[in-house]
């Protein structure tokens, strides 16, 4: 199957792959025109498939000048069906885009692109809240060092073959200029959540003296990511909501991913948007010739739906994100708590109070990860700490999710049969719905098996807890794969627990309660909660 686009149309046909002097020119495939009248072409430009079994031999060619391997040799089998096709698809092209749900897969999906595109420089665009799972996903998945760019001051930057730069669309303003002027050779360009780069203003007119029209670019988010997407070799977007509101959302995005290739916004909104003037100005609301839209896009994206992934989702997936210090909240009022818990000697307490101290200051992150989620119809469940900083977050989810999404917000102040109640509507819901409560009053007993999320807050800190709080999603009878997230602000008591019980855990398991009970016994061995404890303690 090959695939021609000549700037206006996608023709698709079904011709001989062992074309005579054809050769890959780095954005796809060069063909001989004689060989191509054949066929009934004119372009020049092709792109063809390959087959999914080239990703592991892909993998196995990535290493770095040293010899070094890229990435681990688990990888090669790691990969599940729709990455490898999406890896797959976008070979040969300089700007593709990956469209997936939460929790598919796209950061190491992105990282293998990377290594793909054999541009020596890397570069990760992010909201500011993931770049610590990007960095995680680095370090997990490849033999490569993260460095993240942020802030306004000491914009400086060593360029190394060996490292991906994360950034964040949030701080693009300020590190466009200073990559632009630096970076000495070609370099390989992630986006992630591209949504957010969907502002089509990316220049104002300024009438001259001489009564021409300049056009000058704004200093806004999407205007420097268009000049770093414009400078780069190739390009790769990410997201789970490639179409936030409108259809006019998505031709920023692919003018971001090929740029030129998609001509300017108004042509492209008369074209597919149902553009028209209604006497104030243009209407840009609409839709029209979807047909020719989707089958252009057929060219430059691959699109996976939550229903295509999860039969080949394992059971249960771990993830550890970090939060840096500047993306997590101030604290909700723990001074006196911890002054008070410290007093009376009791290391139990101490910790337990350190930790919901910790849990207060991911609420930013939490409320936005729940809306990703909510987006793309999965079901979440929020365990965090005590009852006050519960309704508080509660309430932050609550405003900014959209109508029709069911919530419900409980914790140990619900009666044992209220919570019952909620837990049937909740199990009982179809599509999207929120869930927020304590980790002390639904990590036990309680089941909870149709989630797609579990955000982990608070964090359970000895074997006993993290089995019984995972085991309200991952249990015999469980209807859907899960993702059990646990969040790590940084430079908090949520690093020692990381560091001590975390980081034994194996990123996938099964089920079965007695199969769980026995992955994480064996992670800990004949350690107790007093051992860990005052393990965790020593390092504070």
């Amino acid at each position: 199957m090959f695939v021609w686009i000549d700037g206006r149309t996608v023709v698709q046909k079904n011709i001989n792959c062992d074309i005579p002097g054809m050769w890959n020119r780095g954005n796809g495939w060069k063909i001989p025109k004689n060989a191509l009248r054949t066929v009934g072409l004119s372009s020049k430009i092709v792109s063809f498939q390959i087959r999914p079994g080239r990703i592991r031999q892909i993998i196995q060619e990535t290493q770095k000048t040293t010899g070094e391997r890229v990435f681990p040799e688990w990888m090669e089998n790691y990969l599940m069906p729709h990455q490898a096709k999406a890896l797959v698809e976008s070979y040969g092209h300089t700007g593709f885009s990956f469209w997936a749900p939460p929790g598919s897969g796209k950061t190491l999906t992105g990282l293998v692109w990377l290594e793909m595109s054999h541009c020596p420089y890397k570069i990760v665009v992010t909201k500011a809240a993931a770049r610590g799972t990007w960095k995680e996903e680095i370090r997990r998945c490849t033999t490569r060092q993260p460095v993240v760019l942020k802030g306004k001051k000491d914009l400086q930057v060593e360029w190394d073959p060996d490292v991906i730069y994360i950034t964040a669309w949030e701080t693009l303003i300020n590190w466009v200029p200073h990559i632009l002027k630096t970076i000495p050779d070609k370099y390989a360009l992630v986006f992630d959540e591209i949504h957010q780069g969907k502002n089509r203003k990316r220049v104002k007119p300024v009438l001259q003296k001489s009564g021409k029209t300049k056009f000058v670019p704004l200093k806004n988010m999407t205007a420097n990511a268009r000049r770093l997407a414009d400078k780069s070799h190739t390009r790769l977007g990410l997201t789970a909501t490639p179409i936030p509101n409108r259809l006019q959302d998505l031709w920023a995005q692919l003018d971001l991913i090929e740029p030129w290739a998609w001509g300017g916004f108004h042509k492209w909104a008369e074209k597919y948007c149902a553009a028209f003037q209604n006497g104030y100005g243009w209407d840009y609301t609409g839709t029209s010739n979807l047909d020719e839209l989707k089958e252009r896009l057929e060219y430059s994206k691959y699109k996976t739906s939550q229903a295509a992934i999860s039969s080949n989702l394992p059971d249960k997936r771990r993830q550890i994100v970090y939060l840096d210090h500047d993306e997590q909240n101030a604290p909700g009022g723990f001074k006196n708590d911890i002054k008070q818990a410290a007093k009376t000697g009791d290391k139990g307490h101490l910790f337990e109070t350190l930790l919901q101290e910790a849990a207060s200051r991911k609420r930013q992150y939490i409320v936005e990860r729940v809306l990703e989620a909510v987006a793309s119809k999965q079901k979440v469940v929020v365990f965090t700490g005590r009852r006050k900083d519960c309704e508080v977050l509660g309430a932050a989810i609550d405003r900014k999710l959209p109508s029709g999404v069911p919530m419900w917000c409980a914790h140990g102040g619900a009666s044992s049969i209220e919570r019952d109640a909620i837990r049937k509507d909740y199990m009982e819901t179809g599509g999207g719905a929120v869930l927020v409560g304590t980790g002390h009053a639904w990590g036990e007993s309680i089941n909870l098996q149709d989630t797609d999320l579990a955000l982990f807050v608070m964090l359970p800190w000895t074997p006993r807890d993290i089995r019984q709080w995972e085991g309200r999603f991952c249990r015999l009878g469980q209807k859907r794969p899960v993702l059990v997230s646990y969040v790590i602000a940084e430079g908090t008591v949520d690093e020692q627990v990381a560091d001590v019980l975390l980081a034994k855990l194996p990123a996938v398991g099964k089920v079965a309660e007695d199969a769980q009970a026995v992955e994480i016994e064996e992670a800990f061995g004949a350690e107790d909660g007093s051992t860990l404890l005052n393990r965790i303690a020593s390092l504070l």
